[in-house]
């Protein structure tokens, strides 16, 4: 036969095996066509995690510095300064949800303005006087939707107003952490609040966006006496990654573990199908087609195949994709991505492309070097006449006869076999995943010192000063204990910048979390994160020398305590070790305080904010994380089972096909189809069970080191193990998943024809 010939016969051999098999071939197309989707959502996700903050600048063009004060807006013309918009605010007071809440009235910026816009995530802009955006972060936090309406009392004045949207800024970090809560509106209503002439805020962007100190050192020297104050990017930045540093790992993880089983999926559902089209690889290499062309027909047929599944995907994918990128924006306090950015898509459908080739050409290599006897023997029957050690497992066990048959075939192709349990596997990492997930958090918001809170409520001095609000939270029925905390901006060698937090009296009764050392128990001594010690090159039981304000303060570093925050540059000891100086310059801080055994946190906040003392519960901040992140978690582990149920029924059904002979002698002999109904059934079992097995341990040590890889400095620390009961009910879900994926090869090998099959053969 002439080369035109084999090739023109080779083409009617590959189009002739898509259509003889439309429900194999829509089936693979459907694989394809879910690991497209999944693979689009997943990249999706991951492009978030990057850098939220530096996404939400760039989509608000946000300030590098912001100037807080009267007059500032003649602060634009300052050396550096790139763009300058100077705009007013009024403080107010609201009542929300039964409690007073402070609330920032500011100008609303215009669409085209040229440091921090508004980015507009529901709803739409206010167009008139009376209409206010709410920033995101605090409309969560009070249950503020697009509709509502507030009445907002300030010194001067007040207002009502009425929400058309909610928008994310770069302006603060999240409430509330950052307060007060921010709105915006119309320049007629700021003043109407002030009751006057407002103060301004003025947000610049610098052409060198570390010159802040220079900036400031400027700003002060132009408003000699004029009271300013100053917020860096670096503060902003600093805050929005270290709440979102937690819930980026758990997202990060869920998607690496995504990538993994699209790629088991494909693989197995690839390579199982050309290993199931052995025959055909024989009669083409009979019509003298040689291996290389073998694999470049089957690469050709299948990236075809995979073009048009990968394109439906992709089209799936950006619906889907919405309903995971929208609860992680709001997660992570950034604009809400859109996925159909070129570069996801444009990477999905190659590595979907690259995939389906590299998983046709290795299995089609393969039988393509067999001899054209042997191909075509083996294309009527997968085996090698072994026994296996699950099926010796299975009679050892004394299974039933349709058991061992069925586990005999679900590994009659033991490459296939192992791809399968693998994505199963994967599955099962995913799912097991998600219950340390559930149990990482309840640990942290049964023991808060893991978050180094190691406190229920913190509450601001406001009016009453510290010594007030101490007093005021220690006589309340539910406090236990209470003490103070006051922030103590230091200095290390080198210049570097580190937090320091200094405890009141009766610091013992609140202990940190601390894994290395131990708790500090006199002045002199600190505990302090991770991140400090790794940057001074210091140890437990090291003395270092701090300074404030040019004043030295010597402590000894007793131990190293669990440390979420300023990736881990932390230092913490008893207002005791500070100088009178540096002491009084502080002022007195926050108080916090533990609950006694079985009072109810939120009163006491409510309480304490009917005396114009802001408080916050410490768990609330995590149970609310916990409520945004559970979207995403579980709905991209639904994606993957959805895959993985794909991938089962695949392998189901090319089993029933290879063994359709054996089925036909079997119900010649009298296997009832209820019979074959267990045989198929057996067989997904086998492959589910196997894949329980395995998988929830390696979940549990896959979790663990992807929490410790993607922050050394607290994952291990704060990563929960799942209980033995939930651990348990993964088992009965994934056979329920094979048994679901079984039944419909099942009812197909039940209901054919032994009579037909065998006058075929």
């Amino acid at each position: 036969m002439t080369r035109r010939g084999v090739f023109t016969a080779a083409l009617r051999v590959g189009r002739a095996d898509l259509l003889a098999r439309r429900g194999q071939t829509a089936l693979t197309a459907l694989a394809i066509f879910a690991a497209a989707a999944a693979l689009l959502v997943t990249l999706a996700l991951r492009s978030g995690l990057d850098d939220p903050f530096q996404d939400a600048q760039a989509a608000t063009r946000g300030a590098h510095v912001a100037v807080i004060g009267s007059g500032v807006g003649g602060l634009k013309d300052l050396p550096g300064v790139q763009a300058a918009d100077a705009r007013p605010f009024a403080d107010g007071t609201t009542t929300l949800q039964g409690r007073a809440v402070d609330v920032g009235l500011e100008r609303l910026p215009a669409p085209d303005a040229p440091v921090d816009r508004i980015d507009l995530t529901q709803g739409r802009r206010p167009g008139r006087p009376g209409e206010i955006a709410v920033e995101r972060s605090f409309a969560n936090d009070t249950g503020l939707r697009v509709g509502d309406h507030i009445h907002l009392a300030g010194h001067g004045g007040a207002v009502d107003l009425a929400v058309t949207g909610i928008a994310v800024t770069t302006e603060q970090a999240s409430y509330p952490n950052w307060a007060p809560g921010l709105v915006w509106g119309a320049e007629q209503d700021v003043r109407a609040l002030a009751g006057g002439e407002p103060p301004q805020r003025l947000g610049v962007r610098l052409a060198d966006p570390e010159a802040i100190d220079a900036f400031q050192a400027a700003a002060q020297a132009k408003l000699p006496g004029r009271r300013l104050s100053f917020v860096s990017w670096h503060d902003v930045r600093d805050t929005i990654t270290d709440q979102a540093r937690t819930n980026t790992i758990i997202i990060g993880a869920n998607t690496l573990l995504a990538l993994i089983v699209v790629g088991f999926t494909l693989a197995t559902v690839i390579s199982g199908r050309v290993l199931a089209q052995r025959r055909e690889i024989g009669l083409l290499k009979a019509v003298g087609l040689t291996p290389r062309g073998i694999v470049a027909l089957l690469v050709g047929e299948y990236l075809a195949l995979g073009l048009a599944a990968g394109l439906l995907g992709l089209v799936a994918g950006t619906l889907i994709a919405p309903t995971l990128l929208r609860p992680m924006s709001s997660l992570l306090a950034t604009p809400t991505p859109s996925a159909l950015q070129p570069g996801p898509l444009a990477l999905s459908l190659a590595l979907i492309l690259l995939a389906v080739a590299l998983f046709t050409a290795l299995p089609a290599l393969r039988a393509g070097r067999l001899n054209t006897v042997d191909a075509l023997a083996l294309g009527r029957a997968a085996g090698n006449g072994r026994t296996s050690r699950a099926v010796r497992l299975a009679a050892a066990l004394r299974l039933p006869a349709t058991a061992r048959l069925g586990v005999k075939d679900a590994f009659a192709a033991r490459t296939r076999a192992v791809l399968t349990v693998g994505a199963l596997g994967l599955m099962v990492v995913t799912l097991v995943s998600a219950l340390s997930m559930e149990a990482t958090y309840s640990r942290v918001i049964h023991d808060p010192a893991l978050r180094a809170k190691p406190w229920d409520v913190r509450a601001g001095a406001g009016e009453l000063g510290t010594p007030g609000a101490l007093r005021l939270v220690t006589e309340h029925p539910g406090v236990e204990r209470a003490t103070t905390i006051a922030d103590v901006p230091l200095q290390a060698a080198g210049g570097l910048e580190v937090h320091g937090r200094a405890l009141g009296n009766g610091y013992a009764r609140f202990p940190y979390a601390v894994p290395d050392g131990r708790m500090f128990a006199k002045p002199g001594e600190a505990i302090a994160g991770r991140g400090l010690l790794d940057a001074l090159h210091v140890h437990v039981g090291d003395t270092i020398t701090l300074t404030s304000g040019g004043t030295p303060i010597r402590v000894k570093l007793v131990g190293r305590h669990v440390e979420p925050d300023d990736d881990g540059k932390v230092v913490i000891f008893s207002r005791g070790t500070l100088p009178a100086t540096v002491s009084d310059r502080i002022g007195g801080g926050d108080v916090v305080a533990r609950l006694a055994s079985g009072a109810d946190g939120h009163t006491l906040v409510r309480d304490l904010q009917r005396e114009r003392v802001s408080a916050a519960l410490v768990s609330d901040d995590v149970r609310q994380e916990r409520a945004d992140i559970r979207p995403i978690v579980y709905g991209s582990s639904a994606l993957l089972v959805a895959v993985g149920l794909v991938n089962l029924l695949t392998t189901l059904l090319l089993v029933t096909r290879e063994r359709a002979r054996d089925f036909a002698i079997l119900k010649s002999i009298g296997l009832t189809p209820r019979g074959v109904l267990a045989v198929v059934n057996a067989g997904g079992a086998t492959l589910g069970l196997i894949a329980s097995v395995a998988g929830i341990p390696a979940g549990i040590v896959i979790f663990r080191a992807l929490m410790a890889a993607m922050n050394p400095s607290e994952g291990t620390d704060i990563v929960g193990t799942p209980g033995i009961g939930a651990l348990i009910l993964v088992i009965p879900f994934v056979l329920a998943v094979s048994a679901l994926a079984g039944s419909l090869p099942a009812r197909r090998a039940a209901a054919t024809s032994a009579s037909a099959v065998l006058r075929a053969e």
